[in-house]
């Protein structure tokens, strides 16, 4: 039976794909898609950033069952605003040692719902054997001790009591100590190089594993530099990128005999979490929500808990708003709807959504069960303006535009929470500011529902098997155990 390995590239987006392989910039990435199946228009999870991401990736769920609602989002129990370590001013005023510990422990043991099961925990269930390289999210059957690198230590203060599940090869970086780790030169492990958090360390050790015969059945390989690169750049200058990330998928090819060895015995599975969409120069690009809801005392990050009215969760081009007192969300919400950049308000009503554009106010209603049926087969109940949410009835399917998968993926961020909150999104080009958080002013963006952030590429070599609809991110896991039964 083939082998097969998911190589998950941050930030890959499908017009720079198709734009490198135009200028015949990306040999291998031609070559799979040549050799196997391309769908341009995968569709992501939302909201559109790695931690949500991720954990729909490896459970096959939206955020309402794995319950993973966003890279940023506030615990009502703990009384504080969660982050996975995103922007170092932020992590900075919640402090090092949290929020390490919150993204090296606490992602996977204790905020991922134990009511859905991983992609690695699904295999060992049935006696394949499964790698997690760099990947956040890696719950499986296996047990390992974190020991972070003595810088990390020195600035959390922590030593990480307690150890992290995962599959039968783990890799954190510098992380997780292994016998695998030792072999692996330290000059990538080092701080400049984030400590293994790169591509040139996942492919090192995808590579060693296949060398050394110990390949498992299913490796799942994390590829982050693309996505620095494309927030820095934007997404108009993201070629030279991602002709980098091609040549380290040479790499893995040219371990084979012959790329044509290397399909088969391997099912290869290219794939993005999200996209990236380019913002503004100007200032104007970013909505300042500090300002757009200055009556009400915000809690900023540092802060205890006390008199507040609102928590704010900004995941760039999507927020949540968390209302800390009763009775305030009609006062919240014509705060917002006063900001025409911002392009979507939603939040929970009678076990469905209500959704409203920003600066028209023009609103619609959904909740799942019904008369209509999407593309991907699933019922709901639809009122009001339909065009709020870019959605057209063709031949009695609902169809999406500028919002893939909307229903689903909206619905699926507002109740991976049990409490009051709204989702809001910024328009094409605009970005949430909030204090501390960071900028991408004439760079690349991502986090809202609109396809430049959601619509991925997606590739899959070395197999006839395919989907029976068009493919979402959620899609690949049950894709994924298929292979190994069929």
């Amino acid at each position: 039976m083939k082998k097969v390995i998911l190589l998950l590239v941050d930030s890959l987006m499908p017009d720079i794909l198709e734009k490198c392989m135009r200028h015949k910039t990306v040999p291998a990435l031609q070559f799979l898609k040549d050799r196997g199946r391309y769908w341009p228009d995968c569709v992501t999870s939302f909201p559109t950033m790695t931690a949500s991401v991720d954990s729909s990736l490896v459970t096959g769920v939206y955020p309402n069952l794995h319950r993973i609602p966003g890279l940023i989002w506030y615990h009502p129990e703990e009384k504080e605003i969660i982050n996975y370590v995103n922007g170092w001013r932020c992590v900075w005023k919640l402090g090092i040692n949290k929020c390490t510990q919150n993204v090296l422990y606490n992602l996977n043991e204790k905020h991922l719902s134990k009511q859905v099961t991983t992609v690695f925990e699904e295999l060992a269930d049935r006696g394949k054997t499964s790698a997690s390289i760099n990947t956040i999210i890696h719950r499986g059957n296996r047990k390992y001790r974190v020991k972070p690198p003595f810088l990390v230590r020195l600035a959390t203060g922590s030593r990480f009591h307690g150890k992290i599940s995962g599959p039968d090869v783990l890799t954190l970086g510098a992380m997780v100590p292994s016998a695998l780790t030792q072999k692996i030169p330290r000059r990538i492990q080092a701080f400049r190089h984030f400590y293994g958090i790169n591509d040139i360390y996942a492919v090192y050790v995808a590579k060693f594993l296949i060398q050394s015969e110990e390949q498992p059945d299913f490796m799942l390989v994390y590829l982050p530099d693309n996505d620095h690169e494309v927030h820095k750049k934007n997404p108009a200058h993201a070629e030279g990128a991602l002709i980098r990330v091609d040549q380290h998928i040479q790499e893995i090819l040219n371990v084979y005999d012959s790329w044509d060895e290397a399909l088969n015995q391997c099912i290869f599975i290219i794939t993005s979490d999200h996209g990236q969409t380019r913002i503004g120069k100007g200032k104007e690009y970013a909505i300042d929500l500090d300002k757009t809801l200055e009556p009400f005392q915000v809690l900023q990050l540092g802060e205890d808990p006390g008199n507040h009215d609102l928590v704010v969760c900004n995941n760039e081009r999507m927020a949540y708003i968390y209302p800390l007192k009763p009775g305030i969300e009609k006062k919240i919400l014509q705060r917002l709807l006063r900001e025409s950049r911002i392009d979507i308000i939603a939040w929970k009503q009678n076990e469905g959504v209500l959704a409203k554009e920003g600066g028209s106010g023009r609103e619609i209603f959904f909740k799942p069960g019904g008369p209509y049926r999407d593309l991907y087969g699933c019922p709901w109940i639809i009122s009001g303006e339909w065009a709020t949410l870019s959605l057209r009835l063709e031949r009695g399917i609902v169809q999406y535009d500028d919002y893939p998968d909307v229903l689903s993926r909206l619905y699926g961020a507002l109740y991976s929470q049990d409490i009051p909150m709204f989702v809001i999104t910024a328009r094409p080009r605009y970005e949430f500011l909030t204090r501390y958080y960071p900028k991408h002013l004439n760079g690349g963006c991502h986090g809202s529902l609109h396809k430049y952030d959601s619509l991925i590429p997606l590739i899959v070599a070395g197999t006839d098997l395919s989907f029976d609809k068009p493919p979402r991110l959620i899609d690949l896991k049950k894709f994924i155990i298929d292979l190994f039964e069929a």
